[in-house]
C-alpha cells in the first residue's frame, strides 16, 4: 500500500484535509462570520451555497424541516431573509455547519487556527 494512502487512512477524521475546493466552499473560512450570522437562530440549518454580491454575501440555507432560505448579510449583520430562489448549479454538493455532524466532515479554521465551522455534505446532518 502506498505510504501516502497509509498516512491518510491513519489520520483522525478531524485532522483530515478537505479535498481541493473550487466552489464557494473555498471561501468558507473567509466568509465564516457572514455564514455564522445567517445560521444564528436557525436551529440545525446548514449553508449549501454562498456567493458574493458586491460588499454583501448571500448564503443559501437548507433548513431543518427541508425548506430553503436565502440570507443576505453585510459586515456580519443579516440584512434580509427570503425564500430561496431557483436552485443554483452545484448547490448542495457541500454544506457549511457550525458543529461536526459526521465523521468525515472537514474542520474549517481561520487564519489564527481557530475553528469556525465544518464542511461536509448535506446528508451529513
Amino acid at each position: 500500500m502506498p505510504a501516502a494512502l497509509v498516512l491518510a487512512l491513519a489520520m483522525p477524521p478531524a485532522m483530515a484535509q478537505a479535498p481541493a475546493a473550487s466552489g464557494w466552499e473555498a471561501q468558507a473560512a473567509a466568509w465564516a462570520p457572514a455564514l455564522t450570522a445567517c445560521l444564528a437562530g436557525q436551529g440545525r440549518a446548514m449553508v449549501v451555497e454562498a456567493w458574493a454580491e458586491g460588499a454583501a454575501l448571500t448564503a443559501r440555507l437548507l433548513l431543518p424541516e427541508g425548506g430553503r432560505q436565502d440570507c443576505l448579510v453585510r459586515g456580519g449583520a443579516v440584512l434580509a431573509r427570503a425564500p430561496a430562489g431557483p436552485k443554483r448549479p452545484g448547490e448542495g454538493l457541500r454544506a457549511f455547519m457550525m458543529e461536526r455532524r459526521c465523521v468525515d466532515a472537514w474542520r474549517v479554521v481561520d487564519a489564527t487556527g481557530r475553528e469556525v465551522g465544518w464542511l461536509a455534505y448535506p446528508g451529513c446532518g
